[in-house]
């Protein structure tokens, strides 16, 4: 079968558009409209937000082993996914309901919403090989990719009317803004609308050995992997470096927008405008970076990546020209493809074909896990530094900063943890053994 003949098949296009949708949550809820919702309009503490994602991210790191043992037992994984799915936008729609005073039920079923995401993503993953396999399945994964890209952006689009009443200034007829709140319901259509092509017109292929999930063999096997880790020179210090790595770029992802509210004190529009750029220059970054790492060692590339990540994050902390926060956007997108274009080939090449599942299993364990850390860290450092508390007066007295810069201060700090983030892995990454060519079929 030709694969480009076959790319417009209805199954193809149907598991693509998954991830086109899932990324309207993900960029509208998680980086965009609720936390902001919940510090600006509401004026609580980034912990009302970034404690509740870390806990949606620790029961999908839990849970993952166990899920993961489901989708290759079972022969309804369109189902779970569709019951997760379900799950997220109700969630997500329900939000749109709940009154400003009870935040509290808000912060329950975004708890449930972004589980039900995370919890989806090992069905979704594994109806790949039931579109595709071989070489086209490749093929068909980058799809996917690249429509998340896509997703990201028309998301931001479709769903700023709602928001604002207008479009890059130009009025909606028919429609009032009604602020970030009304963001939510929304999305969960948006979201469910583009994931139903998936239950419609993928069919599920059957499994080779079928009954019960066995979950205890999936979390021993979880500790079997990191024992084995031992056998390949490097490979539990990668994993521990990239940890780092994924924590600090997890937390900025979901902290982007409030940093730009705050600290460089964009409007509502430019806001958006910003964060359709970065994941432009995240398709950019991840062409070219693939195209360099065909010729590049891939530890010197993800070096050089990590490297600008640092120096990109303490440029924001220290910007006062507009031009350069425009640039430094551009920059976040070109390395955040980058380092999800380089990192993961890394691994593939430090260990045998044979043991590929088992390793990227605790590659995306791990990335649960690092966006478990990574949003306590920030809330942490800016719970203690607001300038209303007793280490903030501290280092406002110290530095002598001034009134208007104060309340900026926390989120200051808060983005240089994660250049430190970046660093800690940075060091345990030069460690890292050079890959030796290996022809292991």
């Amino acid at each position: 079968m030709d694969p480009e003949r076959s790319l417009f098949r209805k199954d193809i296009v149907g598991w693509s558009l998954y991830d086109f949708a899932n990324t309207i949550y993900a960029m509208n809820i998680t980086s965009l409209y609720l936390k902001r919702y919940i510090v600006e309009d509401l004026g609580k503490d980034d912990r009302y937000f970034d404690i509740p994602y870390s806990i949606s991210m620790l029961l999908a790191a839990l849970f993952l082993p166990a899920l993961g043992a489901m989708s290759d037992q079972s022969t309804k994984k369109k189902l779970f996914l569709f019951l997760f799915t379900l799950t997220c936008c109700s969630a997500v729609g329900f939000m749109s309901f709940i009154p400003p005073g009870l935040l509290a039920v808000t912060i329950v079923l975004f708890i449930a919403a972004n589980f039900a995401y995370e919890a989806g993503q090992p069905f979704y993953n594994a109806l790949l090989y039931s579109v595709a396999e071989g070489r086209q399945a490749r093929f068909v994964s980058g799809i996917g990719v690249a429509l998340g890209y896509v997703g990201a952006i028309l998301g931001i689009v479709l769903v700023l009317p709602f928001v604002t009443g207008s479009i890059f200034s130009l009025d909606v007829p028919f429609l009032e803004g009604g602020d970030k709140v009304a963001a939510y319901l929304p999305t969960a259509v948006l979201f469910m609308l583009f994931a139903l092509p998936l239950f419609v017109w993928v069919k599920e292929a059957p499994v080779t050995t079928r009954g019960p999930a066995n979950w205890r063999a999936a979390y021993r096997d979880v500790w079997e992997g990191i024992r084995m880790t031992k056998r390949y020179p490097g490979v539990l210090r990668y994993l521990i470096a990239d940890y780092f790595f994924e924590d600090a770029v997890a937390t900025v992802i979901i902290n982007m927008s409030i940093f730009l509210s705050v600290v460089v004190s964009l409007a509502e529009q430019e806001i958006q405008t910003f964060l359709l750029i970065t994941p432009i220059a995240a398709v950019i970054g991840s062409f070219l970076i693939g195209k360099i790492a065909q010729y590049w060692s891939l530890k010197r590339l993800v070096n050089l990546i990590v490297t600008g990540w640092v120096l990109t994050l303490l440029l924001f902390v220290f910007a006062q020209s507009m031009t350069l926060i425009w640039v430094l956007g551009c920059v976040v997108g070109v390395l955040l493809g980058g380092l999800w274009t380089t990192t993961r080939p890394l691994l593939a090449e430090m260990v045998p074909r044979a043991e590929l599942g088992r390793f990227f299993g605790l590659f995306a364990l791990s990335g649960r896990a690092a966006a478990v850390i990574g949003p306590l860290v920030w809330t942490v450092v800016v719970y203690f530094f607001n300038p209303s508390r007793p280490l903030g007066r501290a280092a406002v007295e110290f530095f002598g900063i001034r009134d208007m810069d104060q309340a900026r201060l926390p989120y200051r700090l808060g983005v240089m943890s994660l250049a430190l983030m970046m660093l800690v892995g940075l060091y345990l990454f030069r460690k890292v053994p050079v890959p030796a060519e290996r022809n292991d079929g």
